[in-house]
C-alpha cells in the first residue's frame, strides 16, 4: 500500500480513498528522517480516507511524538482529517489565508455569500439546494477550526537534517502552498501543480482574480531548479516546466473558449455560458454534470470571464437579478 518514492530523504507516499469522488485518491506524503517526519495532508473527514491514511502510517510505524502535519491547502480531502492528530499532540502546519478563510466558512456566513453570489450569476435556487447537499467539502471538512501554526509563505521547516520551504501560491485556493526541499530540488506540489488532471480555478470571496493569481503562481514555480515534483492527486511521472507549460496554454485556450461563448450567445448568465463550454465528464451532457461537477464548472467559467472583464474584453452587465455578459 505505502509506497517509497524517493531515497534521500526517504519519502513515501501513502494512497488516501476518497470514495465516490471523481479525483478518487488523495496522494498523502511522508518525509521520514530519524529524527523528525512531516506528514503532507489527510484526506476527507470519514472513515474510508481515515482506514487508509492510518493503515499507511501504522505501516511506516511512524512515531507521532516526532511527527508533524503540513496542509497545502483548505480543501477538506486534504484537511478533513487535521483532527486526528491535533488529538494525539501532532503540530499542525498550514497558510494563515486559508486557515481564516476556513475559519469563516466555520464561524461566518461564507457558504451563503457564496450561493448567493452564484445565484446572481445565473444559477437555479433548485441547483444551489442540490449542490449543497452533496458538497464533499461542506460534508467531510474538519469539524471545527483548528489550533495550528500559520505561515505567510518563505518560512524554512526543518524535518531533521532536511529542510522544507513553504511557498505560497494562491489561485487554486487564496493560500495554497507548495513545499520545497531546496538542497534535493523537489516539489510538493499540492493541487497547485498536477500532472493527469488540471486542477480547478475558482472564485473566491475576497479575491478579485484567482486566476491571474493562478497564472502568476505557476510563473513563481517555473524560477525554481526542480528535479523531482511529487502532486497531491494521480500520477507524478512527468517534467514540471512542460506541465506549466501546458496549464498555461490550457487557460489561453479556455479564455478564447469562453470568449467565443460570449460572442455566440450574448446576454448569457455565467451559468448559462458554462453550459457551452467542453469539460471533461466523460461524454455527460450538460444537464447530466453530478451537483458538484456543475459547481465547480461555473465557479472556473466565472474565474476565466473576471479574468477578461478586468481586462477590458468582456462586460458584466445587470439584467434584474442577474449579471450577463457581452462582448466590448
Amino acid at each position: 500500500m505505502v509506497e517509497q518514492v524517493f531515497d534521500r530523504p526517504r519519502i513515501w507516499r501513502i494512497p488516501v480513498e476518497l470514495p465516490q469522488n471523481p479525483l478518487r485518491t488523495l496522494n498523502s506524503y511522508v518525509i521520514q528522517t530519524p529524527e523528525q517526519n512531516l506528514i503532507i495532508d489527510t484526506g476527507f473527514n470519514r472513515p474510508e480516507c481515515h482506514a487508509s491514511l492510518w493503515a499507511g502510517i501504522e505501516e511506516l510505524n511512524l512515531d507521532l511524538g516526532k511527527t508533524a502535519l503540513f496542509l497545502t491547502h483548505l480543501h477538506s480531502d486534504h484537511t478533513g482529517l487535521v483532527y486526528d492528530f491535533v488529538q494525539r499532540g501532532v503540530p499542525v502546519y498550514t497558510g494563515r489565508i486559508d486557515h481564516t478563510y476556513f475559519a469563516s466558512t466555520v464561524t461566518g456566513t461564507t457558504w451563503s455569500d457564496m450561493e448567493e453570489r452564484y445565484r446572481h450569476e445565473g444559477y437555479p435556487a433548485e441547483g444551489l439546494a442540490l449542490q449543497a447537499g452533496g458538497n464533499h467539502a461542506r460534508l467531510y471538512a474538519p469539524q471545527g477550526v483548528y489550533p495550528a501554526t500559520l505561515l505567510e509563505g518563505g518560512e524554512i521547516l526543518h524535518v531533521g537534517d532536511v529542510s522544507v520551504q513553504a511557498i505560497h501560491t494562491p489561485g487554486h485556493t487564496p493560500g495554497h502552498m507548495v513545499l520545497y526541499l531546496p538542497k534535493e530540488q523537489l516539489l510538493f506540489s499540492g493541487d497547485h501543480i498536477l500532472f493527469d488532471i488540471t486542477p480547478n480555478i475558482a472564485v473566491w470571496m475576497g479575491v478579485d482574480d484567482a486566476l491571474s493569481d493562478y497564472l502568476s503562481s505557476l510563473e513563481k514555480i517555473r524560477s525554481l531548479p526542480i528535479r523531482k515534483t511529487f502532486p497531491a492527486h494521480r500520477g507524478q511521472a512527468g517534467d514540471v516546466y512542460q506541465r506549466i507549460d501546458a496549464l498555461l496554454e490550457h487557460h489561453q485556450h479556455r479564455l478564447a473558449e469562453i470568449l467565443d461563448a460570449v460572442e455566440t450567445y450574448p446576454g448569457s448568465t455565467a451559468y448559462e455560458l458554462a453550459g457551452h463550454i467542453s469539460w471533461s465528464a466523460r461524454g455527460l451532457g450538460w444537464d447530466q454534470f453530478p451537483p458538484n461537477q456543475k459547481w465547480f464548472a461555473v465557479s472556473e467559467t466565472l474565474a476565466h470571464l473576471y479574468y477578461m472583464e478586468r481586462r477590458g474584453k468582456v462586460a458584466r452587465e445587470a439584467a434584474g437579478e442577474v449579471f450577463v455578459y457581452h462582448i466590448i
